[in-house]
């Protein structure tokens, strides 16, 4: 039953470290670009994706507790004996530190010799005891405790402190960018001198837009060997026309492009970022998150 308990909150713990970076990860991502799908349907996609994650998590902790953080503490209590010394949460921490110096010279070896940078070793140092040392700990207070009652309790308890450390952080994160303390993403306000030059897919199609408010599109449109554009309904195009950019019914700033049969009208955004913008459309529903996509040439 010890064993048990203890493997049960390696599980939790590496669970609650998964679930604390995963949130982290999401928070931090909302500084970069980024689009989220709206409505029912993509609704019950994140609800399904939430759900997906927690069981990915359940199973990675609990191969995680078994594989690695029980063979530490053991190691940990063996290498203690074997030295004489006594097994404090000091020589724990000392083993995975150990544990975590190895992995990264077996991660990072290997990629100076295949020429890739000598910063692996720090981050995989830094990443390996980081999300060792938490749970290996929690799972060495189980197992100093008799009682299997106290035991369980402890298990609970990591459970229940490691969800309440990520939603506290994911909440936090939400306040932090709502008052502005952290500055969220924001797509670039382009002057019309900025937008004028020439934008290219990346596929041999072109968007020449002029000082004078005209515009000349080259083999411009979704190309139909991108299984993103599967099905879509525009072509290539060709011709002239006019563009311009105004106040969009929200009160930001739009584009819209006025070339027959080119993705017309004020269905154009803005993205990147003010060094390196971007133009974008959707292509199909903007529940997909398909965009058909230009850049500064």
């Amino acid at each position: 039953m010890g064993w048990t308990a203890a493997w049960l909150t390696g599980a939790v713990a590496l669970m609650g470290e998964g679930g604390l970076a995963l949130v982290v990860h999401f928070l931090a991502g909302l500084r970069n670009e980024h689009y989220f799908a709206a409505g029912v349907g993509a609704y019950v996609g994140y609800l399904f994706l939430v759900v997906v994650v927690a069981v990915v998590l359940g199973l990675g902790g609990a191969i995680g507790s078994a594989a690695l953080v029980l063979p530490v503490l053991q190691l940990s209590r063996w290498s203690a004996r074997r030295t004489g010394r006594a097994e404090t949460m000091r020589w724990c921490l000392a083993v995975c530190g150990a544990v975590a110096a190895a992995a990264a010279v077996c991660a990072g070896v290997p990629t100076l010799l295949l020429g890739g940078s000598w910063t692996v070793l720090p981050l995989v140092f830094l990443a390996t005891f980081l999300g060792l040392a938490p749970a290996v700990l929690c799972t060495r207070a189980v197992t100093v405790v008799r009682r299997n009652g106290a035991r369980f309790g402890l298990v609970a308890l990591v459970l229940v402190g490691g969800a309440a450390l990520s939603a506290v952080a994911f909440v936090g994160g939400l306040l932090a960018y709502g008052t502005g303390l952290l500055p969220a993403y924001e797509p670039p306000r382009l002057t019309d001198a900025q937008l004028v030059g020439t934008w290219t897919d990346g596929h041999g199609g072109t968007l020449t837009l002029r000082a004078d408010g005209t515009a000349v599109a080259h083999d411009l449109g979704p190309r139909k060997t991108d299984e993103t554009y599967a099905g879509d309904p525009w072509e290539q195009c060709e011709g002239s026309g006019t563009w311009t950019q105004g106040p969009s019914p929200s009160g930001t700033t739009q584009f819209e492009l006025g070339v027959s049969g080119c993705l017309e009208g004020p269905g154009w955004q803005y993205g990147g970022t003010e060094d390196r913008p971007t133009l974008f459309h959707w292509i199909g529903d903007p529940d997909s998150l398909n965009q058909y996509v230009l850049h500064r040439e």
